[in-house]
């Protein structure tokens, strides 16, 4: 099934990181009920039973669209204090890489995921990129532009090297839902920053191979300077 969420608990859900770049992976228990349940939320406003449907639920919302999904999906009465967050190593896939479509697409094989990599300081001048199927994407604040605390981007290098390449961004970057990458959001971190980088892993039948940046403490204000359509 397909959910709405209240919103209450979208403003719980913006208080935890992400999973990886645009979704959350979470477990929790319904009102009424002690057995716990396994569900991807797209965006703190769409969530999504994780279960033997799941691919049936992605290609629902993409043929009808988040927006109408959202409007016509019931709200799911999940017992907000239960929510917890599922680490991405749970989704383990094994994924192999051709050498071949690692040149041409410039991606990245093996290391680690940025959340199990050294912390390092911005330097001040990098720009990071945080592409999304959502222009109204909620882990930006756009009132102080920063991005909030724990929220994923990629290197601006990777997404030029994702876009010269014609590199499909959902494999890249091993998102969940499909939806079509419509936004990409310019952040350019101060030298106080605190970022994690490493290589996203395989996860939803795709193989990763991006790179990808953690922030775990978001960014300082106006950090985040520009938006365009994805490829522009």
């Amino acid at each position: 099934m397909i959910y709405k969420a209240y919103s209450s608990d979208s403003n719980h859900l913006l208080s935890l990181p992400e999973t990886g770049m645009g979704y959350q992976i979470i477990e929790g228990q319904l009102i009424g009920s002690y057995s716990t349940k396994r569900y991807v939320v797209y965006n703190s406003d769409l969530i999504v039973d994780l279960d033997n449907n799941f691919l049936t639920h992605k290609q629902r919302i993409i043929n009808l669209g988040y927006s109408t999904i959202l409007n016509e999906s019931n709200r799911l009465d999940i017992r907000t204090d239960s929510i917890k967050l599922i680490p991405r190593s749970s989704l383990y896939e094994s994924k192999f890489l051709a050498e071949s479509e690692k040149l041409s697409m410039k991606r990245h094989s093996g290391g680690n995921g940025a959340i199990d990599n050294p912390r390092e300081t911005a330097n001040g001048v990098e720009i990071f990129v945080r592409i999304s199927a959502y222009e109204n994407d909620k882990r930006i604040n756009f009132v102080e532009n920063k991005l909030i605390n724990g929220t994923y981007t990629t290197t601006h290098n990777d997404y030029i090297d994702c876009m010269y390449a014609n590199d499909d961004p959902i494999d890249r970057y091993a998102l969940p839902n499909d939806e079509k990458i419509k936004w990409a959001f310019y952040i350019r971190p101060q030298s106080i920053d605190i970022l994690q980088r490493g290589i996203v892993q395989p996860a939803f039948g795709h193989n990763g191979g991006g790179i990808e940046a953690y922030f775990e403490n978001g960014t300082s204000k106006n950090t985040y300077y520009n938006k365009k359509e994805y490829g522009k």
